[in-house]
C-alpha cells in the first residue's frame, strides 16, 4: 500500500504542475490582451487630440469688399500652439448665402498671404477669397463660410451683413 500512497502524490503534484502551468499561460493571454487595450486606446486617445488640436481657427475679424453685393471677403487663419501642421492646399471652403445652396469655393478665389501653403502652429496666413457668382450677398443678408480642414474639425463661420453695409469690417 505504501507504493499507491506515493503514486497518488505523484499524480497529485503532476496535476497541481498542470495547473499552475495552464494558470501562467491564461494569465500571459490576458496580459497580453491588457497591454493590447491599452496600447489602442492610447492611439485612439492621441488621433483625438491630434484632429482637435488641428484645426483651423479664425484670427480676427472678417473684412470685406462691397460692390452692388459682397465680392470678396479675407480674414486671417491659425493653427493652435500644440496642433499640428495644415497643408492650406487641401482646405475646402464652402459658401452659402441665405437659403441657397451650398457651394464649394473655387481653388483659382483663393489667395494667401504668405503664399506658402503650410500652415505651422501659432502661425497665421491672410486668406481672400472671391465669393462665388450669384452668392454674394448684399446689405442685410446672411453668409455661412465653413473652413474644412484635411485633419481636424470645421470651423464654421456665420455673419449677417449689416443693413448700411458697404465694405470693411463684417460685424
Amino acid at each position: 500500500m505504501r507504493k499507491d500512497a506515493a503514486f497518488s502524490g505523484l499524480e497529485a503534484a503532476i496535476v497541481l504542475i498542470a495547473f499552475v502551468v495552464v494558470a501562467a499561460v491564461f494569465s500571459y493571454v490576458m496580459l497580453g490582451a491588457g497591454f493590447f487595450a491599452t496600447q489602442k486606446s492610447q492611439e485612439v486617445t492621441y488621433s483625438g487630440i491630434k484632429q482637435t488640436t488641428s484645426n483651423l481657427v479664425l484670427d480676427g475679424m472678417i473684412y470685406g469688399s462691397y460692390s452692388g453685393s459682397l465680392n470678396e471677403i479675407y480674414f486671417y487663419l491659425k493653427v493652435p500652439e500644440g496642433g499640428e501642421t495644415q497643408d492650406l492646399n487641401f482646405v475646402r471652403y464652402l459658401w452659402t448665402k441665405e437659403n441657397k445652396q451650398v457651394t464649394s469655393i473655387s481653388k483659382g478665389s483663393i489667395t494667401f498671404s504668405p503664399s506658402n501653403s503650410q500652415l505651422n502652429p501659432g502661425g497665421r496666413v491672410k486668406v481672400s477669397l472671391k465669393t462665388p457668382d450669384g452668392y454674394g450677398p448684399v446689405a442685410g443678408q446672411k453668409f455661412v463660410l465653413e473652413i474644412k480642414p484635411k485633419t481636424g474639425a470645421s470651423t464654421l463661420v456665420t455673419r449677417t451683413l449689416a443693413d448700411g453695409y458697404r465694405g470693411g469690417v463684417i460685424i
